[in-house]
């Protein structure tokens, strides 16, 4: 069994403003790197050194790798399929902006729908490209730690796991949490924790048998 951890990066300003980024390079914020270290700490202490750690290559994804890498003791990969989705047109506007510019495409969006705008990098070319890259990196390792964005992470992780692109199944990945998938021998993924805070109670380590209810 491969065990991947899928960690969302820390904050940037334009996330504080509620702006787009998408395929825009943003760097952390103050309090971005602060979550990518309390990350980095919890990751280190609850499962040690992965076998290989990978990360988008923007920048507000590759720092918050860099601070994990820090602490496990090792460098990260860039693999530019754990690239966010385009945004097209919309990239750096504010979420008011856009409703009010493009009133139909902002609906369909918040339906869960792709816009139609240019550029818009759709729901099942994104989940292939990221899936595509999850299943080559687990590949002969046991555990795998990725950095990536939260809608790259959401769609690779529905392509993974056989859910249709646009399903609202898994949520928000809040910036600084991580869920944790599971590949068995067989190649079935499963979806073992989500939206984990690095705040949150102690993680079972490496090899451990998490609490249950």
């Amino acid at each position: 069994m491969s065990t991947m951890i899928l960690v969302r990066h820390g904050r940037t300003d334009y996330n504080v403003e509620g702006r787009l980024q998408g395929s825009l390079d943003v760097p952390l914020g103050a309090e971005g790197r602060a979550q990518a270290v309390a990350t980095g700490q919890h990751l280190a202490a609850a499962y040690g050194t992965p076998d290989a750690l990978l990360t988008s290559p923007l920048a507000r994804a590759f720092d918050t790798a860099a601070e994990i890498g820090r602490l496990v003791g090792m460098e990260p990969v860039s693999d530019a399929r754990l690239t966010q989705r385009s945004y097209g047109a919309w990239e750096g506007r504010t979420w008011d902006e856009v409703r009010a510019r493009w009133p139909e495409e902002y609906a369909a969006r918040m339906r869960g729908e792709d816009p139609d705008i240019p550029g818009w990098g759709t729901s099942v070319e994104v989940g292939r490209r990221v899936a595509e890259c999850l299943e080559e990196a687990v590949h002969g390792r046991e555990l795998v730690t990725v950095v990536s964005h939260g809608s790259a992470l959401m769609l690779g992780a529905l392509a993974l796991l056989g859910i249709p692109p646009l399903s609202t199944a898994l949520g928000k990945l809040p910036h600084g949490h991580w869920n944790v998938m599971t590949r068995s021998s067989t190649g079935a993924w499963s979806l073992e924790r989500y939206a984990i805070d690095p705040s949150a109670a102690r993680m079972p380590r490496r090899g451990e048998a998490p609490d249950v209810d």
